[in-house]
């Protein structure tokens, strides 16, 4: 018992016991030091990663406009610090700094496994959070893909079943912007200037993929206002202005000359050319004289009479120096040919049959008229009073240079031209052509202009002011003038006539001082088109037809349109406006250049604040596919009647930028993205960390 007591007053086992007790707690304390406290250092370190992530995901945003390739940066930088794609997560957001401004929200989450703090927890990990917001810049500093310029008038405007779908770039009013049910405006962000809020009843404003857009009260300034670009594309209308016609090549004198007639007496014509110091043969058997002059210098002839039924073989043999004065009427029949040397007409020219000419020059002092099947060899042509084609002949020309006074007769009863078609024209090339009285390819006929790419073209305008004429199902091709050639046109350029094909050469600038109108096919050439007047499309009917060797409506490619709205159209759905686009012209590919003096500049509209004429896309006109900056400071655009604009958000190459007084849009769809930013603006010094 004794033992007991001492065992029990003992104070060694107490420490025992307590020692025991205590372990667990100190083991746990130093858990919590030891693993939560490296748990804080690894959040530190995450909150590193996470603000450099944000950072960077501004900046790639700031730069593509694109969410993919602003996450794609943030989990670049975080794997670059150790933490993988997996655990990174970003988003773009309103910012939580500044009201209408974005930012790029980048959250890591990361886990810490536990071990020994599992003595005081039953928890297996440690959740590690860390985030950054890195602010993007005011919207101001990217006015956007669709802009209302005009505070007075009614901003943007949507109705009937319209969608803009802007997912890059900002949609900007300096008034209201107007959303009503069953139309949607998809964009980073919405800027308006009025009192009142944009009106969205059924929350048609939204944000790329769903997410919020940012809508925020601000006045939006010209992005193109003073744009070297466009200063220098309108400051070409003054050299077009001035520009003035060329004028009719001078007649040939008319020289005194012998008379011959071939005829089926043998005698008689035999007398005549030994007259003119020449010799004719006679070959029965094919019915054919043969005039040979020799090596004489000059022949002056005066009538030429060709029998019906005979064939003639004119200087066949003469030398490609010796020249013909010849000053009556010549009119060819059954099979003639002449040969090479320089052929001075005063009178008319009539070819029947087939009558073919060799290469030399040739001076036409009156109306030329072909018939039948007529072929000149390369040379130069001098025709004072025009050329005029007749109903089913065949009129091929080598290549040369052309010049063309207008007739004193009307084309087709309409007016008086320099050229009138109404069968199949060819002219070779590479060639130069100067019409200061314009042509007309009538209905069904066909001209084929110089080949290869050294043409050039200077065209007047005919008796009433049109300088290029063509009729339905007619096919003009106009082959390029890239090589220091020219395209200089005085009048309008009338494509009236539904169904016909339009092919506008190449050249680096082709001036128009009047009106561009087309009802059928047109290929546009690329390069710059200064059209001091109106470009219309369709206002009276017409539209696709095949072209080019495929059925197009209007395609150019490397193409910007310049217009100063001198006159506008009066005809049709396009009636009042400089640019419009009308029934039937559906798949319109309009192109701009991406590089060079207009890079990205599809259609320039009037700059003078007395011009507020704009521009439509009127009922039927769909599906166009314009790529470029669309600008009209001081007129509207106007989209109705199921017209539709296709650029691409998602392709850079093929952007498509909306600038107007007001943008009014009905009963279609936009996909836009911004082509041309203000200058001087800059991306990457407008991001910061503000959480």
């Amino acid at each position: 018992m004794q033992i007991l007591r001492g065992f029990w007053r003992s104070r060694d086992g107490n420490v025992l016991i307590m020692s025991a007790l205590l372990l667990p707690l100190l083991i746990g304390m130093a858990a919590l030091v030891t693993e939560y406290g490296g748990a804080m250092v690894e959040r530190a370190s995450n909150q590193r990663t996470a603000d450099l992530a944000a950072f960077a995901g501004a900046l790639a945003y700031n730069k593509t406009q694109s969410t993919s390739q602003m996450t794609a940066a943030a989990a670049s930088v975080a794997a670059l610090n150790g933490v993988p794609a997996a655990n990174v997560s970003a988003s773009l957001v309103s910012s939580p700094k500044t009201t209408g401004m974005s930012a790029v929200s980048v959250s890591i989450r990361t886990q810490k496994t536990l071990l020994l703090a599992r003595v005081l927890d039953d928890r297996q990990q440690l959740q590690i959070y860390a985030n950054s917001v890195a602010e993007l810049g005011t919207q101001a500093s990217t006015p956007g893909c669709v802009l209302a310029l005009d505070g007075t008038q009614t901003g943007v405007t949507l109705s009937g079943g319209t969608a803009i779908n802007a997912p890059k770039c900002t949609v900007s009013s300096n008034n209201t912007v107007t959303v009503p049910c069953g139309t949607t405006i998809s964009a980073i962000g919405v800027n308006y200037n009025s009192a009142a809020a944009p009106s969205q009843p059924c929350n048609g404003i939204t944000g790329p993929n769903g997410t919020a857009a940012v809508i925020a009260k601000k006045s939006t300034p010209d992005p193109l206002a003073g744009n070297t670009a466009v200063t220098a594309a309108v400051a070409r209308f003054s050299t077009v202005a001035a520009m003035s016609a060329t004028t009719a090549p001078a007649a040939p004198a008319s020289v005194a000359g012998t008379d011959i007639s071939f005829a089926w007496s043998t005698s008689s014509t035999q007398s005549q050319a030994t007259a003119l110091g020449c010799t004719a043969t006679w070959a029965s058997s094919s019915s054919t004289w043969t005039l040979n002059c020799g090596s004489k210098t000059t022949v002056n002839l005066g009538t030429i009479t060709i029998g019906g039924g005979i064939n003639l073989n004119f200087a066949t043999t003469g030398a490609a120096t010796t020249v013909y004065n010849i000053s009556g009427d010549l009119t060819t029949s059954a099979t003639t040919n002449f040969g090479p040397g320089t052929y001075n007409f005063a009178g008319k020219l009539t070819t029947a049959g087939t009558t073919t000419f060799g290469a030399g020059t040739y001076n036409f002092g009156n109306q030329v008229t072909t018939a039948g099947t007529t072929t000149f060899g390369a040379g130069n042509f001098n025709f004072t009073k025009g050329l005029t084609t007749g109903g089913g002949a065949t009129t091929t020309f080598g290549a040369g240079t052309f010049k063309i006074g207008i007739s004193d007769n009307t084309c087709s009863g309409t007016a008086r031209v320099s050229l009138c078609n109404t069968s199949t024209l060819t002219f070779g090339g590479p060639s130069t052509f100067e019409l200061p009285g314009g042509f007309n390819n009538t209905g069904g006929a066909t001209i084929n202009f110089g080949s290869g790419t050294s043409n050039s073209y200077k065209i007047g305008p005919g008796g009433n002011g049109d300088a290029i004429t063509l009729g339905g199902g007619s096919k003009t091709i106009m082959a390029d003038a890239t090589s220091s050639g020219v395209f200089q046109v005085i009048g309008n350029v009338n494509g009236g006539g539904g169904g016909s094909c339009f092919v506008v050469p190449a050249t680096a600038q082709h001036d128009i001082e009047g009106n561009f109108i087309a009802s059928g096919a047109v290929l546009l050439g690329a390069g710059v088109y200064t059209i001091d007047g109106y470009f219309a499309l369709g206002g009276s009917g017409g539209g696709s037809a095949s072209c080019g060797g495929s059925t197009i409506s209007v395609y150019g490619a490397n193409v910007t349109l310049v217009l100063s709205g001198k006159t506008k159209s009066s005809s049709g759905s396009c009636s009042g406006y400089v640019f419009c686009v009308a029934a039937g012209y559906s798949n319109i590919v309009l192109t701009a250049p991406q590089t060079g003096a207009t890079a990205k500049l599809a259609v320039v509209g009037p700059t003078s604040t007395s011009v507020t004429a704009g521009a439509t896309f009127a009922e039927g006109g769909s599906n166009a596919q314009i790529s470029g900056a669309f600008y009209f400071p001081y007129g509207p655009i106007i989209m109705n009647g199921g017209s539709s604009v296709l650029g691409s958000p998602t392709d850079a190459t093929k952007c498509f930028q909306m600038i107007g007084s007001r943008i009014t849009l009905s009963g279609g769809t936009a996909a836009t993205s911004e082509c041309i930013a203000a200058s001087g603006a800059t991306t990457s010094s407008k991001v910061s960390l503000v959480q």
